[in-house]
């Protein structure tokens, strides 16, 4: 049996940990304020708020409930449009919402309400930028998306900051039920979990032939049936691994962390435009439970996170119960969905050196949209130069071959060259025929060739524009 609270009661469920929390809802809750749409968590529709007990208070992320294991909601607290209703009338999103006129056909509604929810749980200074890009994930039927932003920056302006410190505060959720955002109830739950276990009614750390979960943004988008009855491992109460450390010289990321984790965490704040990069993969829900261990063994050839770790040379340390050895990523990936991990091995953390001030990085993607979609060529560069000269050169790219590649020759020929436009055409010459492309929807093998070179000499027109012709490079 699985317990958690759902909204403002506890709920056991018999359902298997495996089975899709949209179902567990709809079906057997019958709370159908929650809608369903693409089962693939792209269009927002089903989102819900998913609160997790911390050492403060309650962490709540908003999450795509169509590809949300019901395992994971074991001693959670689970919120879905129905926990927030006020008594009688309308919450002052709703209201907003009715102002601005966005809310049409109302499919979509639910969702955005809960998207904007998630938001304002999880930080205590609003704006515009914030709100219109916490909707981010939720597709609008109706096109009606300029009403939709109106709301969005309304409720920025309107609701005002909030005079805590920290937003998984209870003075936080105090000044949002004080607004009537959530309802009083939410008062209660962090001592209602911290009477229930978060672990009670089923084996979170099963072993032998179960399926390993880390967020499940993939796997339960592509086998979500599959998955249902079979015995899950949900590393996101393995709290060993999902941490973040900054070390004296190096940076230690837990295999369990979470792309949201990254970015709040500023590990990436002064490594060129990668945190900026980071906030255009995936949705909000997607970047709330999505991983790095998960980015790294689907092994995806695009995989955004593997792209710019491979630029950081990354070193994976890889465990099999109290044993571990450690492989640099770039050898860790061996072939298409082929990777140096035996049976009962684990991905446990990942780490890289800091850099220093001589290193500057760049990442580039083109792909059919510019947000919410994969890459049809990804790049991430680090360069370390001194003297107007490349010290290191670590390039990595995707999209073009069975695997995130490391560019072990374009890397190499940079070493000791002088920053120049020359430079900048010899890599992009060496990228090209360094990689083996095939044609797919996202392009042909000859467009990916010849994307990789524009972008690869992208990097040296973004780090290097005093040193670069750009109309000589292009």
């Amino acid at each position: 049996m699985i317990s958690f609270i759902l909204n403002d009661r506890v709920y056991t469920t018999g359902l298997p940990p495996g089975a899709v929390t949209l179902d567990l809802i709809r079906n057997e809750a019958g709370l159908t304020g929650t809608r369903e749409g693409c089962r693939e968590g792209d269009c927002g529709a089903c989102t819900v708020l998913l609160g997790v007990p911390q050492q403060q208070g309650v962490k709540y992320i908003a999450v795509n409930s169509c590809i949300l294991p019901a395992g994971e909601l074991q001693g959670r607290h689970l919120v879905t449009i129905e926990g927030i209703n006020p008594e009688e009338g309308l919450s002052p999103l709703q209201q907003i919402f009715v102002e601005e006129g966005a809310s049409q056909c109302g499919f979509c509604t639910p969702g955005l309400i809960m998207s904007l929810t998630g938001y304002l749980l999880g930080t205590v200074d609003p704006d515009d930028i914030g709100a219109t890009g916490s909707l981010a994930g939720n597709i609008c039927r109706c096109t009606g998306y300029v009403s939709i932003k109106k709301a969005a920056e309304t409720v920025s302006g309107r609701i005002g900051h909030s005079p805590a410190e920290c937003c998984s505060s209870r003075e936080h959720l105090e000044w949002l039920v004080e607004k009537e955002i959530l309802p009083s109830y939410f008062l209660g739950i962090a001592a209602m979990l911290q009477a229930m276990d978060a672990t009670d009614g089923f084996d979170a750390n099963v072993s032998g032939h179960a399926v390993t979960v880390a967020g499940g943004t993939d796997l339960f988008a592509v086998e979500a049936e599959e998955l249902r009855n079979a015995g899950l491992r949900f590393l996101s109460r393995e709290t060993g691994i999902n941490g973040i450390n900054v070390l004296e010289n190096k940076i230690l990321i837990g295999a369990g962390a979470t792309v949201r984790d990254i970015i709040d965490s500023g590990i990436f704040s002064n490594l060129g435009n990668f945190e900026q990069s980071l906030e255009l993969v995936a949705s909000v829900q997607v970047r709330n439970r999505a991983t790095v261990g998960g980015n790294i063994v689907n092994a995806s050839p695009i995989g955004d996170l593997t792209i710019i770790f491979l630029a950081l040379d990354a070193k994976l340390r890889i465990t099999r119960g109290s044993d571990y050895r450690e492989v640099q990523l770039k050898d860790f990936l061996r072939g298409y969905k082929v990777l140096d991990l035996s049976p009962g091995e684990l991905l446990e953390s990942l780490e890289y050196a800091v850099l220093d001030s001589a290193t500057c990085i760049n990442f580039e993607k083109v792909a059919m949209r510019k947000h919410l979609d994969i890459a049809s060529v990804n790049t991430a560069a680090a360069f370390t130069v001194r003297g107007g000269r490349i010290e290191k050169a670590d390039i990595s790219a995707g999209g073009v071959a069975p695997i995130p590649l490391y560019l072990e020759r374009t890397s190499a020929v940079l070493s000791g060259m002088k920053v120049s436009t020359d430079t900048a055409s010899l890599a992009a010459r060496t990228a090209r025929s360094e990689v083996t492309p095939i044609d797919d929807v996202r392009g042909s093998a000859e467009y990916k060739k010849l994307l990789l070179g524009k972008l690869i000499a992208a990097h040296f027109v973004e780090l290097f524009p005093q040193w670069i012709n750009v109309e000589e490079l292009l």
